[in-house]
Order: C-alpha cells, then structure tokens, then sequence
C-alpha cells in the first residue's frame, strides 16, 4: 500500500480531531525557538539543522512537514526563519503559537546586533575578533552544507529531479538568474511533473 502523508491542517494543531496539541505550551514554543536563535549563527538555511533537532526530534512535527516549511519559508517573502517559525507556531498553537514562536526566534539577534553596533568600530580593529568571525563563517559553510544534503537525499527522489537542482544551480551560478525567476519556473515545473505523476497513477 502507497503511504500517504498524513497531515495535520496548518492553523489546527497536530491532533487529528482540528483541536490544539496541548501537550506544547505557548512558553515551550518561545523557550524552543530562543534556543535556535540563540545558537545559529549563520540564520537562514543554517539553522534547519538545529530546527531539525529541537522540533522533528522533539515530535513536534515530521520530516515531510519540516520539507515544506522550508520550502514556503524559502519562496515567501521575508526572512527563512521568521517564516519556519511562524509556521511551526501556527501549526501548533495557531495565532499564539506564531508569536511565541517568531519572538523566540528574532530576540537573540536583535540583542546580538544591538550590541554589536553599539561597539562595531571598536571590535572591528581587534585581530581575534576578526578571526573569531572566520572561525563562524566555516563552521556556518558546514551547516549549509548539512543542511543541503539533508534537504536534498528527501526531495531529490528521481533522475528528473536530479537533473533539474543541476540545472538550477547552473541558472543561479553561471547565469546570474534571479532567484525570484528560478523559483517561480520551479514551481511551474513542480507542478507539471506532479500532474503527469498524478495521471500515471490515474491509468493504472
């Protein structure tokens, strides 16, 4: 038998019957999302590794679910990590939950940043702070590449689809197409091919 995904509606929580999980609290969410903020440097994609830890792990929600999230997060408009949180929140906690959840995820930078430009000029000649910032920046390379590797052996399930993140890096990389281009075709092509996916089925 073909497993199928199952789901619970964005909005209503995970249980089954459209009611809230309340086994998670408003403050878990906050407290959740804090840690990623607080312990990601690099935002963004690189912070799906520890989303991946805190929340799939924590049976929060699936790995598919976490798919999609990344996926809407990284075509809608805005910050990735504001938009996995509001998301997430949403999901669980709906209203609520999103709150908790994007004002744990934004306060670490905003105290972060905060301090730093308040002393930039000043850090800024230090060598070791300079070398610290190195040390960041390898260390978030790995986590994109974690990341890219975990998202990829998930949604890469075919030739076709291999083929194509090739020729999407190839439009991205030696051809400087807009990443707002590349999305939208993407979503064009995702589309046929889960249609002509679909009719096959239908025949069968």
């Amino acid at each position: 038998m073909k497993k199928t995904r199952n789901y619970a509606k964005i909005g209503e929580g995970l249980n089954q019957d459209g009611t809230e999980n309340l086994m998670v609290s408003i403050f878990q969410i906050f407290l959740v999302f804090l840690k990623i903020g607080a312990f990601t440097f690099g935002g963004g994609l690189a912070m799906i590794p520890v989303i991946k830890r805190e929340i799939v792990d924590k049976g929060w929600i699936n790995e598919d679910e976490l798919s999609d999230y990344i996926a809407v997060g990284q075509t809608a408009p805005g910050m990735i990590a504001v938009n996995i949180a509001i998301l997430v929140g949403t999901h669980l906690k709906k209203w609520k939950g999103a709150i908790a959840a994007v004002l744990g995820v934004i306060l670490p930078s905003l105290i972060v940043i905060t301090l730093i430009a308040s002393f930039l000029n000043e850090f800024n000649t230090i060598p070791l702070v300079q070398s610290a910032l190195k040390g960041i920046m390898l260390v978030v390379i790995i986590l994109l590449a974690f990341a890219l590797f975990d998202i990829g052996k998930k949604a890469v399930k075919n030739v076709f689809l291999l083929a194509y993140a090739f020729f999407c890096f190839a439009m991205l990389y030696f051809f400087s197409i807009p990443t707002s281009i590349v999305i939208l075709f993407s979503i064009l092509i995702g589309s046929v091919h889960a249609y002509v996916i679909y009719r096959k089925q239908v025949r069968k």
